[in-house]
């Protein structure tokens, strides 16, 4: 009977891990989706941060995110027109090398990680 819990646990757990690593490989695959279709100069992306969550973006700095990305350099035609945010979002940090500079950007995601809704 103990041993049984204890492969249930295990099981669970192990569940667990596996869905986790899948959310950040599709978390680094919409990223370097992102970079590849609107970057303005080819990246050298070094890494990426684990994948996470808030809660503390306000909708005033989520829509203040949304339109600073239109105006960034880095990035054209950047279009987050209906995007909205949901009570958690989830994000990952990229880190590139630009010349001599280590550099980063934080990506947003929806809870599905079904689309990048902003970034900074």
């Amino acid at each position: 009977m103990i041993h049984s819990r204890a492969y249930i646990l295990l099981g669970i757990l192990a569940l667990l891990l596996f869905t986790a690593c899948g959310q950040q490989y599709q978390a680094k695959n919409l990223v370097k989706d992102f970079v590849k279709e609107h970057a303005t100069e080819e990246l050298n992306i070094t890494g990426f941060t684990d994948l996470d969550s808030t809660r503390v973006i306000s909708d005033s700095l989520f829509h203040a995110m949304q339109q600073n990305a239109a105006n960034d350099p880095l990035f054209k035609n950047v279009d987050f027109s209906g995007k909205t945010p949901s009570s958690t979002l989830l994000y990952i940090r990229m880190r590139y090398q630009k010349d001599t500079l280590e550099l980063s950007k934080t990506f947003y995601f929806d809870r599905d990680l079904s689309a990048i809704i902003a970034f900074k």
